[in-house]
């Protein structure tokens, strides 16, 4: 992916005409909804390019540990940072852990200003002291961690994936090549009446009558109307069935 196409958005002068002040720039690594991974160059221009117009860089990198494919994934972390003051990483134990209901999450920066603002808030946002002790025992367990739980997990995102991806296309139904997170992002724009917003969630009403929730591309600002994200991680029974649903729902396009 080259840089100018990510970087290309960024027209500085028309937002200065326009009376708006940028002041961060937020990246997801992986990404979500795409899956896709930013290579390590592209990381490092898009700090560059933050430093040179003295952006703050926040960092989201809570699908990191939910990498299946066979690519290499860099952490903002282990970069050389142009302006670490600027740079602030987010990661969470919900995605990679399987723990949906833990919100528990961990922001690194090196502001002083960020950690004072964020202290201020911490006792609104305490996570409770059983699930500290919890998750305190679960992350000293490295070797569990690094031989079994990811490498098992790994292996069943990668399955889990093939198994939608093929249902998928067997539905005529194309999807942007992933490698990782707990989704695919798919094509169901031959499936609108129109080429709009409007068609993209009378489609998606059908398919909630049909008892089949996937997210709709409007949900994750696409400017395209047509494209969903469909989550597959769980078991293959399930998404076998899920695949059953969504063919009786296409069926009448």
């Amino acid at each position: 992916m080259p840089t100018n196409h990510i970087l290309g958005i960024f027209d500085f002068q028309f937002f200065f005409f326009q009376g708006i002040r940028i002041r961060a720039l937020i990246l997801i690594n992986p990404h979500n909804p795409l899956g896709d991974i930013y290579p390590e160059q592209l990381l490092k221009d898009c700090l560059d390019f933050a430093h040179r117009h003295k952006l703050h860089v926040i960092m989201d990198e809570i699908y990191m540990l939910s990498v299946y494919d066979d690519i290499n994934f860099t952490s903002v972390l282990s970069l050389n940072q142009p302006d670490p003051e600027r740079i602030h990483f987010m990661w969470g134990f919900s995605k990679d852990f399987a723990m949906c209901g833990i919100r528990v999450a961990i922001l690194h920066t090196r502001n002083k200003e960020v950690r004072s603002a964020l202290n201020q808030l911490a006792s609104f946002h305490g996570c409770p002291v059983p699930i500290q002790f919890v998750l305190s025992q679960l992350i000293a367990d490295r070797e569990w961690i690094d031989k079994i739980f990811l490498p098992t997990s790994r292996q069943r995102l990668r399955e889990a994936h093939q198994i939608i991806v093929d249902g998928l296309a067997a539905l005529g139904i194309p999807v942007f090549r992933s490698s990782a997170g707990l989704f695919v992002w798919a094509d169901f724009r031959k499936f609108l009446r129109t080429q709009t917003s409007e068609a993209e969630m009378e489609l998606w009403w059908k398919l909630i009558d049909g008892k089949l929730y996937i997210s709709p591309g409007i949900a994750f600002d696409c400017c395209e109307p047509g494209w969903f994200r469909l989550v597959f991680s769980d078991s293959a029974d399930r998404i076998r069935l899920g695949m059953q649903c969504l063919k009786q729902c296409i069926c009448y396009f």
